[in-house]
């Protein structure tokens, strides 16, 4: 009786040149009191010599210490995360507003903003992820 082998793939080819996105994301201030507004900004950067395509921001979450989903004063339309194709070297920056509220400050701590960003290099999905932090004042 002949012993077989268990069938083997070939190793996976891992495609060269595949696209980087970066995602820069913070908040103009580091702390802020009741009836602040606070901007939070996004920036989304093809850091690679490739074109990258279907590129979207994508809100995580925002919420404050009492672990409340929040909803930014103002926002881009939704139409307008998606960002589309973005050429090597390029960029596109998107803001958001909030105004603190008492609720926000009684909770105490910090709020925070998740973002995400995705796009399409070569077939392949990439992805970056960044958070803005902002303390309340006591």
């Amino acid at each position: 009786m002949t012993r077989r082998r268990p069938l083997r793939s070939a190793p996976l080819a891992r495609k060269k040149h595949v696209g980087n996105i970066v995602l820069v994301y913070g908040a103009d201030k580091s702390a802020a009191a009741p009836g602040e507004t606070i901007i939070f900004t996004a920036w989304i950067i093809n850091d690679s010599k490739v074109l990258l395509r279907n590129v979207c921001l994508i809100p995580r979450s925002f919420t404050n210490e009492g672990m409340e989903s929040l909803d930014y004063s103002s926002k881009p339309h939704d139409w307008d995360l998606d960002i589309g194709t973005l050429s090597s070297g390029e960029s596109a920056m998107l803001s958001f507003s909030y105004v603190v509220s008492a609720s926000d400050h009684r909770h105490g701590g910090e709020l925070v903003s998740a973002m995400g960003v995705a796009g399409l290099s070569r077939g392949r999905v990439i992805r970056d992820e960044h958070d803005a932090i902002v303390a309340l004042k006591q």
